[in-house]
């Protein structure tokens, strides 16, 4: 199962993009607005506690203008915190942000003509435990 949630920044928020430079204040409110509102619309969304979910961060941009996929990477850690860390507001999907109940790809820059800039942050649930990794590794026991 999967769910889409949809950020309406252009860019990341001030001082959540890594060549941001400002005041260390600045990024606490952002980086505290940002981790609010993601997990206000995980509850709206009614998303349910999971064992292991993959969080795809994608930036529809409606230009083909060159932007660095490395440069939200600061917005992106925010974005997972929100949605599993075991401390802090959190809407506690999985119990931590950890690889062993988060997969987290790379962000994806995704060009759309016509729409306005956003972000979408996409949730899926990979707590199935008959995963190939998963069969692989009792397969490999036997």
């Amino acid at each position: 199962m999967s769910w889409a949630l949809e950020l309406p920044f252009v860019r990341p928020p001030k001082g959540l993009h890594s060549n941001d430079r400002v005041h260390h204040m600045v990024k606490a409110r952002s980086t505290k607005e940002l981790r609010e509102r993601v997990a206000v619309l995980c509850r709206v969304a009614k998303i349910p506690k999971m064992q292991r979910v993959s969080v795809q961060v994608v930036w529809v941009v409606p230009t083909r203008h060159k932007r660095d996929a490395d440069g939200p990477d600061p917005m992106c850690k925010v974005i997972y915190d929100a949605i599993g860390s075991d401390r802090g507001v959190s809407a506690r999907l999985v119990p931590d942000d950890t690889p062993e109940f988060m997969d987290k790809p790379r962000l994806v820059i995704e060009h759309q003509p016509g729409v306005t800039a956003h972000f979408r942050v996409e949730i899926t649930d990979i707590s199935n435990p008959f995963r190939p990794d998963a069969v692989n590794g009792i397969a490999e026991r036997l």
